[in-house]
């Protein structure tokens, strides 16, 4: 197993912390062969509260990761979320002066593109996302090399973030002793693991309930035209349970998870369950349906701020493929369900990673999504997760080959 090239993919959620090591196998597939699950600390709503706390999470979700693989980590794909995350679409615009599009002039349109973006002191940019290329005004150009004109434009969809926020959840990684290979933002690398080639034609919407954001991903005609995290998820249907009901935040999230529904209408109104109310070492018995009376009006919530995003940005009229949700909310029996009813009957179903072997039923669920999807990510842009050797330079064909795989390829795979 040590000779062999693998990746890791490292999802730093609020509420769980996941790791995924695979090796590469033919077709795209990924061979699971270490996963890493433990619950969060020092972290909310997608950003470190903690330092301390969090690395010690991180660093053991890390350490179980590498047991059961029996490798050791060097660098990992790491996901970003959080409400600092921004989004806009821009175009860019280069003359060619040999006639042909070369790489280095696809490395200059997107430049111009990423240059039109104004970005505050705090802002950085996470990803410059091809949507589209055009040469000489004719767009729909998925692979302009080695096309002839007179002129290269692009159209990129640019996500930037607070660079402290991203720049405390990158030492909390380093501080485990691996390198951040890189930055995904969590959508990107969740519609990567959930979403089809044809839902991305058609025009999706991605919906990830995590514990302290749901994030959102919109593909238009194939290529991701929207990105949006919102403020709202898990973590506040557990607490309205917490409240209401007079139970431990511990005892909530217990509850939600056997025995919760995102629709009233699931339950039997006679059926009864056992809490245990705070101060007290007494069980108490109440409706199962009263859960789902406190859980459907939040998850409406966050359904109903998702289109309200989709609407002010101008995307929600343009999805034909329906919803993909995925995250730890959408295990909440009747979430599908609920989603269609407020997102206006467009058809739902529960997105799982897929295409995997090894491990692969450790993983497949809509809980391991982002952490499989930013695996898959490192697989395609060959970022090994092995850790680093002293040797000699490259020869020069490994020097172009990384710089290709690491600089352009993904800004091809970004438009699908």
């Amino acid at each position: 197993m040590a000779s062999e090239q693998y990746v890791a993919g490292l999802d730093v959620g609020t509420t769980k912390i996941r790791t995924i090591l695979a090796t590469p196998e033919p077709q795209g597939k990924l061979r699971i062969i270490g996963v890493g699950l433990v619950p969060a600390e020092g972290l909310a709503r997608g950003i470190v509260v903690d330092r301390d706390k969090a690395t010690t999470a991180i660093k053991e979700s890390l350490h179980r990761a590498e047991r059961m693989a029996g490798v050791p980590v060097g660098g990992a794909y790491v996901g970003i979320s959080g409400a600092h995350i921004a989004c806009r679409n821009v175009t860019g615009r280069v003359h060619l002066t040999g006639g042909e599009v070369t790489p280095v002039d696809v490395e200059k349109v997107i430049q111009s593109a990423r240059d039109n973006i104004r970005t505050t002191p705090e802002q950085e940019i996470i990803h410059a996302l091809v949507r589209d290329f055009a040469v000489d005004g004719e767009p729909g150009i998925a692979r302009p090399l080695g096309m002839r004109g007179s002129r290269l434009d692009v159209e990129v969809h640019v996500v930037t973030g607070v660079g402290s926020i991203i720049a405390n959840l990158q030492e909390c990684v380093r501080q485990t002793g691996i390198q951040v290979l890189k930055d995904v933002l969590e959508p990107v690398a969740t519609a990567t693991a959930v979403v089809k080639e044809a839902e991305r034609d058609l025009g999706v919407i991605l919906i990830d309930i995590g514990g302290g954001t749901t994030d959102v991903a919109v593909f238009c005609e194939g290529s991701i035209c929207h990105t949006a995290s919102i403020p709202v998820a898990g973590n506040h249907v557990t607490r309205d349970l917490a409240q209401l009901l007079r139970i431990s935040t511990e005892e909530a999230e217990t509850a939600k998870r056997r025995f919760g529904a995102a629709l009233q209408e699931l339950v039997p109104t006679e059926e009864m369950i056992q809490v245990v109310e705070v101060g007290t070492e007494q069980p108490t018995r109440v409706p199962r349906r009263l859960l789902a009376e406190l859980i459907q009006p939040r998850m409406e919530e966050i359904f109903g701020l998702i289109k309200e995003n989709l609407q002010a940005a101008g995307v929600y009229e343009t999805v034909g493929g329906g919803v993909v949700l995925s995250g730890g909310g959408s295990q909440l029996a009747g979430a599908d369900r609920l989603a269609s009813i407020v997102l206006d009957s467009l058809p739902v179903r529960i997105g799982a990673p897929h295409d995997l072997s090894g491990l692969a039923d450790s993983v497949q669920s809509p809980i391991f999504a982002t952490a499989v999807g930013l695996a898959q990510l490192a697989a395609a842009e060959q970022a090994w997760a092995m850790p680093r050797q002293p040797s000699p330079m490259g020869s020069l064909v490994e020097r172009a080959t990384t710089w290709w795989n690491r600089s352009l390829a993904p800004y091809f795979r970004g438009r699908r």
